[in-house]
């Protein structure tokens, strides 16, 4: 009878704690999501062994109930500390080093719970397609040390206009993304003034000319897969591209 209903206890439990760590994970800033996974996780099953053998204990062999653990203390600082070495390692495989975004391997394994969470709350998403002008040319004539400097400090331009709900990505070499809720058309081309704007002054100590053209394109009424979005965004800005050098030759 005391198995029967520890085991019963211990499913029980076990389920709880699963879920409240999916959902304290889940619940947070995409900047700083599954940060505590680890821990959560690790800690909760600590818990849950102790206190399953303090019930089995007191059920069968007379132990206190309300004892003080200081052994089960002990395992659950070990548990604590073997989760946080687990959660580092993970938050490092997630982070572009350079600019610290995420990366391309975090972006393609969260848009399932984006897009589950925007439908969800039945909003739309856009993409923001950022690509750097001539940042081959800034390379090849000023250095990949400029060069780096460069891709830095775009990041932060876009940190600085993004808010706290938003997945900002390092794509690839030149190219970021970011995952918005959509609100409106006015504050879309808000969010790329803004981006363009301050561009313009973020170099000038360093005496270059640096600037992004941003493509969009929205979920889901544009597409619903992240290839597909990528696809529509990254012709629209190629789109852009275009329009702006034929209407500014120079450029």
């Amino acid at each position: 009878m005391g198995i029967l209903f520890v085991r019963k206890l211990f499913y029980l439990l076990s389920s709880l704690f699963v879920n409240q760590a999916e959902r304290i994970a889940s619940c947070g800033t995409w900047r700083t999501a599954m940060k505590y996974t680890g821990r959560i996780a690790i800690v909760s099953i600590a818990i849950i062994i102790i206190f399953v053998i303090r019930i089995y204990g007191h059920f069968n062999y007379d132990v206190p109930i309300y004892q003080f653990p200081f052994f089960g203390l002990v395992i659950i600082l070990v548990f604590w500390l073997l989760g946080k070495q687990y959660d580092h390692v993970k938050f490092l495989s997630e982070k572009d080093v350079l600019t610290k975004l995420h990366n391309r391997r975090y972006m393609i394994q969260t848009f399932p719970k984006l897009i589950a969470a925007a439908d969800r709350n039945r909003e739309k998403l856009i993409l923001y397609f950022i690509d750097v002008d001539d940042f081959k040319h800034i390379n090849d004539n000023y250095g990949h040390e400029i060069g780096d400097q460069v891709l830095q400090r775009i990041a932060n331009v876009i940190k600085f206009h993004s808010r706290k709900r938003d997945m900002l990505v390092r794509w690839a070499g030149d190219e970021f993304l970011t995952f918005s809720a959509f609100s409106d058309d006015e504050s879309k081309e808000n969010m790329i003034n803004k981006i363009n704007n301050e561009l313009e002054t973020t170099f000038q100590d360093l005496r270059i000319t640096v600037s992004v053209t941003i493509g969009l394109a929205v979920y889901p009424d544009e597409a619903i897969t992240l290839d597909d979005l990528i696809h529509v965004a990254d012709q629209n800005m190629y789109s852009y591209k275009a329009l702006r050098h034929k209407t500014n030759p120079g450029l």
